[in-house]
């Protein structure tokens, strides 16, 4: 079976000779593949007649069109499509019934359409346009499966599903009054008081939607979500805009619903959240924007093995060319170089309005280093990375910067000098107000490292970039917006890259790669890295060392030095009481359950940061 989509926002036939039509050797054949309906409307092609030569795809000069093969069994199981030459979403997840159900899968590769299907708010079609979609037809396809109770119940309206939505930006467009007037209005289960308690809301109780942040605005998308009765509550991405706390602290209240025998779905790409809430997990695979294949269901340990395996053993599926593993801390610090780049003393900074203070003990940063920076939201992480970077300057301390030491230098050559470093810095919000396309924007912004083969292949290539070129950047998504601003950094000659939550809005393989090509540009370029990241899988996979920051956020905060990531992982899980085990097939770091036998005897030990 073969998938030819077609990308709208790219197609452009005003610009074009229609060179797709003309070099088909099936429309040379005499078989009318392409069909326009004028000399200036996109094509609708007919993909059953396509022998997947991948000529099109190649000589497209707007890179808008993709041909997909898929094994042939797919074709009886297509579960719907957008329209001709769009998405296609193929099987749907079961879903077990009192227990959290986990999705996992990289950015438009069919979830939250999975999500709208199984809470009743889409009709799956598929495949078929000329027929009116309609529930009969859904239980008909579906009888005789788990999935046929599912949409049977839902059609005789016994469930009543309630979902939180993925993006919470039009939140204060939608809903008005504080945050206790929301939350009561649809507190249709009488849990508002002990919602307050569980979410941590009780400083934001009073205030008024509309000047939360982003993390307040998620945890109150949560808390409404949560107080309306329902038989199964569908979480579109929770631990955006959370730090480590909070996501966990939210995991552990949704996790509650399923003791009063509620069914709960969960889409998130945070490993270590996804791990800590789920007991079952689905994976999603094929092509972002083209199609989607929903795997079996596993439980979450062999599930989120499997995800990063890249492998499906019981349908012998591979699904990326490559497995994901995380090293021990300890292999990677034998690797940092005995070279300093950058030192600081007693740092502080106290705001002239007196309502913040950050103090911060001395450290020293070496080349080929990348220093991981764990703390919560509002304790002063974005600003010590800007004193770092010059833009913010310390009330006391300062900050100097070590001139690089070339291989064949000797030691007498080296010595400290104010000469100013390089520094790439991207910052924790991304605003770019540009209609540049992405490449020229990459050219303006990174220069002509960007175009090089090699940085293409190693770094953009990987972020799946290159099918962005042509897209004005201010149209750009939050995920590919945030892919655009790591690439511009890190395509910038520096000897110091400074990341502000890099991970924002990525999948979990966008994830690793950023902290894969950080790591691969700071050894090439014998430099050194700071990265803010409240993803603990993500920081324990880029970090070679660990700065803490503790405190009351938005009172005072306090950052300790830089120490190996083992002790700086107990310093800040001991304070939260959270305990991590390591999985010991992936390497991945894992959270106990609380309470559960290994949590209790960890912490008896004080390794909240299990290595072994």
């Amino acid at each position: 079976m073969r998938i030819v989509v077609l990308n709208k926002d790219k197609c452009k036939p005003k610009k074009c000779v229609k060179e797709c039509r003309g070099s088909c050797p099936v429309v040379r054949s005499g078989t009318e593949m392409f069909e326009f309906e004028t000399s200036e409307s996109q094509p609708i092609i007919h993909e059953n007649f396509c022998t997947g030569c991948g000529i099109c795809p190649r000589i497209c000069r707007f890179h808008a069109l993709t041909i997909i093969n898929t094994p042939e069994r797919l074709d009886q199981e297509l579960t719907h499509s957008f329209g001709r030459n769009s998405f296609h979403l193929f099987r749907l997840p079961l879903v077990k019934p009192g227990s959290v159900n986990g999705f996992v899968g990289q950015n438009g590769i069919g979830k939250s359409t999975a999500l709208k299907i199984l809470s009743g708010d889409l009709i799956p079609n598929f495949g078929d346009h000329d027929v009116p979609a309609s529930w009969n037809r859904v239980r008909e396809y579906y009888k005789g499966t788990e999935l046929q109770n599912y949409f049977q119940k839902m059609m005789d309206e016994d469930i009543k599903c309630v979902r939180k939505p993925q993006y919470i930006d039009n939140i204060p467009r939608l809903v008005k009054g504080s945050v206790q007037e929301v939350i009561t209005k649809f507190d249709e289960r009488g849990v508002a008081t002990d919602l307050k308690e569980e979410l941590a809301l009780t400083k934001i109780w009073t205030r008024n939607i509309d000047v939360l942040s982003g993390g307040e605005l998620q945890k109150v998308a949560i808390g409404v979500a949560m107080a309306r009765e329902a038989d199964i509550y569908l979480f579109d991405e929770p631990s955006s805009f959370l730090d480590i706390n909070e996501r966990l602290r939210t995991g552990k209240a949704i996790r509650q619903l399923i003791e009063n025998k509620k069914t709960v779905i969960v889409v998130e790409h945070d490993l270590a959240v996804l791990d800590y809430l789920s007991d079952y997990v689905t994976m999603f695979y094929g092509d972002p924007g083209s199609y989607g294949i929903v795997s079996q269901i596993y439980s979450e340990k062999e599930g989120i093995n499997v995800f990063l395996d890249g492998y499906i053993p019981s349908e012998n599926m591979r699904f990326r060319d490559y497995s994901i593993s995380i090293e021990k801390s300890a292999a990677r610090e034998k690797r940092i170089s005995s070279d300093p780049i950058l030192e600081y003393n007693e740092l502080t900074k106290v705001f002239q309005e007196g309502d913040f203070s950050l103090s911060v003990r001395s450290g020293v940063i070496h080349q080929n280093e990348i220093i991981g920076i764990l703390g919560p939201n509002g304790i002063g992480k974005t600003t010590f990375i800007k004193m770092l970077a010059g833009l913010e300057l310390p009330t006391k301390g300062t900050v100097t910067h070590i001139e690089k030491t070339s291989k064949d230098e000797t030691e007498e050559v080296k010595e400290e000098t104010k000469k100013q470093l390089k520094i790439a810095y991207k910052p924790q919000y991304i605003a770019i107000d540009s209609d540049l396309t992405v490449e020229n924007y990459l050219l303006k912004e990174g220069g002509a490292i960007t175009a090089i083969p090699q940085f293409r292949s190693e770094i953009v290539r990987p972020f799946g970039i290159e099918g962005l070129f042509d897209q004005p950047v201010n149209r750009l998504s939050g995920g590919e917006l945030q892919k655009v601003a790591i690439v511009v950094t890190l395509a910038k000659e520096a000897d110091l890259y400074l990341f502000d939550e890099p991970s924002a809005f990525l999948s979990i393989e966008d994830r690793l790669n950023a902290a894969k090509s950080i790591r691969k540009t700071i050894q090439n370029r014998n430099a050194a890295a700071f990265v803010v990241e409240h993803d603990i899988v993500t920081q324990d996979y880029a970090s070679d060392r660990i700065i803490v920051f503790l405190g009351d956020p938005g009172k005072f905060g306090r950052a300790y030095a830089p120490s190996a990531v083992r002790t700086g992982m107990n310093r800040f899980l001991g304070n939260i009481k959270i305990t991590f085990r390591r999985d010991p097939r992936s390497g991945r770091p894992r959270v106990n359950k609380l309470d559960s036998k290994l949590d209790r005897q960890q912490k008896s030990q004080g390794e909240y940061y299990y290595e072994k």
